[in-house]
C-alpha cells in the first residue's frame, strides 16, 4: 500500500532548527508516513538534530532537491557529481532510502533550445555513477519531469522514462508531479499508467500549487491512473506555503497561492486522502489529523 507523506515547505521554508521541529511536528499531527526533506544546502544539514526529531515524533522521510545553478549537470557534470554524492551520504545518514527531484537540473537554467545528445548523454553518465554509489547506501534515485519554463532538459513522463532508462539501474526511478504534468502533458491518465513500476514517487500538487481539490487537476484521472498501474510508491503532496529564497525564481511564486496554511494541511490533504481511499490505494477515507487539528 502506498504511504502518505507531504514537502516540508507546506511548512517551513528553511531546515533551521526550529523550521525542522515545525515541518516534523505537523507531519505527525497530520498523521502522515513521512515528510520530504529538501537538501538544497546539504553540507548544512543538521542530521543528528533532525534524525532525532524523526524519531520523537515517529516519522520517516524522503529528501529531494534541486541542483544549484555552479552544479547544472550539463554544464558541470564533475561539480553536479559532487554534490549529488553529499546528497546521497546526507540522505542515507537521516534513514531515507530515497533521494528524488531535479537532480539534473538547476531550476531556471535554460539555453533557449531543446537539450542535445551530448546533453542527455551527460546526465546519463553522471546519475549512473552516482546511482552506483547509492546503491551501496541503499539510496534510490528519482528522476522528476519538471515543466519547460523550469529546465529544458526533462518535461515529459515520457522523456524521465527514458533517461531512467539509459541509465539502466535498478535504483533509478521516474518521479512524476501533477504540477508539471497539467503543463506538459495531454493528460494525467496514460502517463502514470504509461510509465507503470517505474514510476515510484508523485507529487501531488494542484495546478497553481496551491490546495489540491481547488484548481484544474483532473484528480480522479491521477488516482484512476495510480490504481490502474497498480502503483505502490509514495504519495507526496506538494505545495508552497512557505517560500523558500533559493527556489521562488525558478518557481516563479511572486503571489500567494495557498492562502490559509492551516487549510492547506487540513483541507488539501483530506481532499487527497479522500480520493485515494475512493480509488482503492488507501485503507478508508481521512479523519482528522491527530492532535485534533
Amino acid at each position: 500500500m502506498p504511504q502518505f507523506g507531504a514537502h516540508a515547505f507546506i511548512w517551513a521554508g528553511e531546515w533551521t532548527p526550529e523550521g525542522a521541529e515545525r515541518v516534523i511536528r505537523g507531519a505527525s499531527e497530520a498523521g502522515l508516513d513521512f515528510v520530504e526533506i529538501p537538501l538544497l544546502h546539504p553540507e548544512s544539514m543538521d542530521v543528528s538534530g533532525t534524525r532525532e526529531l524523526l524519531d520523537r515524533y515517529g516519522i520517516g522521510c524522503t529528501c529531494s532537491l534541486g541542483l544549484p545553478e555552479s552544479a547544472h549537470l550539463p554544464f558541470a557534470p564533475d561539480a553536479a557529481e559532487r554534490f549529488l554524492k553529499k546528497a546521497v551520504n546526507v540522505t542515507a545518514e537521516l534513514g531515507s532510502d530515497a533521494l528524488s527531484g531535479a537532480i539534473y537540473t538547476h531550476l531556471g537554467t535554460l539555453t533557449r533550445k531543446p537539450p542535445t545528445e551530448d546533453e542527455l548523454a551527460t546526465v546519463a553518465r553522471v546519475i549512473k555513477s552516482v546511482a552506483r554509489y547509492a546503491a551501496e547506501q541503499n539510496v534510490s534515485l528519482g528522476i522528476e519531469a519538471i515543466n519547460r519554463y523550469e529546465t529544458y532538459l526533462i518535461n515529459l513522463a515520457s522523456q524521465a522514462d527514458e533517461m531512467v532508462g539509459r541509465v539502466d539501474e535498478a535504483n533509478v526511478f521516474v518521479h512524476l508531479d501533477t504540477y508539471h504534468m497539467n503543463i506538459e502533458e495531454k493528460g494525467f491518465y496514460e502517463p502514470i499508467v504509461a510509465t507503470g513500476p517505474r514510476m515510484r514517487y508523485i507529487h501531488l500538487s494542484e495546478s497553481d500549487r496551491g490546495t489540491p481539490g481547488t484548481g484544474n487537476v483532473h484528480w480522479d484521472d491521477v488516482f484512476g491512473g495510480l490504481k490502474d498501474a497498480e502503483y505502490d510508491g509514495r504519495l507526496v503532496m506538494e505545495s508552497f506555503a512557505a517560500v523558500n529564497e533559493d527556489i521562488i525564481g525558478a518557481t516563479a511564486l511572486w503571489r500567494n497561492v495557498v492562502g490559509d496554511p492551516q487549510a492547506l494541511i487540513t483541507d488539501g490533504l483530506a481532499f487527497l486522502r479522500d480520493k485515494a481511499a475512493e480509488h482503492g490505494l488507501l485503507d478508508g477515507p481521512a479523519g482528522p489529523p491527530r492532535g485534533g487539528r
